[in-house]
This record gives C-alpha cells, sequence and structure tokens, in this order.
C-alpha cells in the first residue's frame, strides 16, 4: 500500500472518529441537561411538602418507606407505603395508595399521625391514623402547610 492510500484511510477514520466523539459528546450533554431539570432545586420545591424518601412523624415515634412492589393480579406496579415503629424498626402497617408511575411520595401531618400521598393520576389523599391503622379518609381537609407540587 502506498502512503497516499494509507494518508486517505488515515483522514477517513479520523472523520469517522470525530464523528463518533462528536455524538457521543451530545449524547452526554444532552444526558446532563435532562438529569439536571431538577437541578439545584430543594426537594420541597420540587415535590412540595411530599417526600420519595424515608420520612418520619412529627414526634419521630413512626417511620414511614415507600417501596414499588408488583400488583401480581394487574401486573401493575403499585406504591407500598410501609409504616414502622421507630424505636423497634418493627413494620407495624402497610398501605397501596396509588400506581408507582405517577406517584409523588407522602408527607405526615405536624400534630398527628395522619399521612398524606400525592400521586399525578388521582391527586392527594389522607391516611388517617386510627388505633394503630391507617385508613383512606376521602373527606379529610388537608393542612395549608401541606403544600402540593401542582399547587
Amino acid at each position: 500500500m502506498n502512503n497516499t492510500k494509507k494518508r486517505t484511510y488515515l483522514i477517513i477514520f479520523l472523520f469517522f472518529l470525530k464523528r463518533i466523539f462528536s455524538f457521543i459528546f451530545v449524547i452526554v450533554l444532552f444526558g446532563m441537561l435532562i438529569g439536571a431539570r431538577r437541578g439545584n432545586v430543594p426537594a420541597e420545591a420540587y415535590y412540595g411538602s411530599f417526600t420519595p424518601d424515608k420520612t418520619y412523624s412529627y414526634d419521630k415515634v413512626y417511620y414511614a418507606v415507600q417501596e414499588v412492589e408488583k400488583n401480581t393480579e394487574s401486573g401493575v406496579n403499585m406504591i407500598k407505603v410501609c409504616i414502622y415503629e421507630t424505636a423497634s424498626d418493627h413494620m407495624i402497617f402497610v398501605f397501596y395508595p396509588a400506581r408507582a408511575r405517577d406517584f409523588w411520595g407522602i408527607c405526615w401531618e405536624n400534630d398527628s399521625y395522619n399521612i398524606w400521598t400525592q400521586s399525578a393520576d388521582i391527586g392527594i389523599f389522607c391516611y388517617r391514623y386510627d388505633a394503630a391503622q391507617w385508613l383512606l379518609d376521602e373527606t379529610a381537609q388537608r393542612p395549608d402547610y401541606i403544600v402540593s407540587k401542582y399547587d
């Protein structure tokens, strides 16, 4: 192979290498922009009062953890809210408030063990504490200090 052919192949190779790196750069940059959608916005500004993370009751007697669990009948991923006693780490109650894909989190009331849930498709609901159980209360009025992502 003569030098001219080698040089031509090298130029073509470098041309495609440059294109590949440019494409990778664009993909990485796009990923960074999409990932930075939330940026340095505090969780309160993004979720309102609600959180997808482990969260404690006002007096730290209980904490709640959210997990995704597939419904065996429908095959739909659901949110499973597990309530634990903080002192013993013993799970005392479980409820399933909404589909996982639309769920934005939970929050406790400031002065009770009532838990509020927020979901994009069904809205905001209260699970009222009564005798160590959290039962759906569709008539509950949301306190002013509980702010929705959509308010």
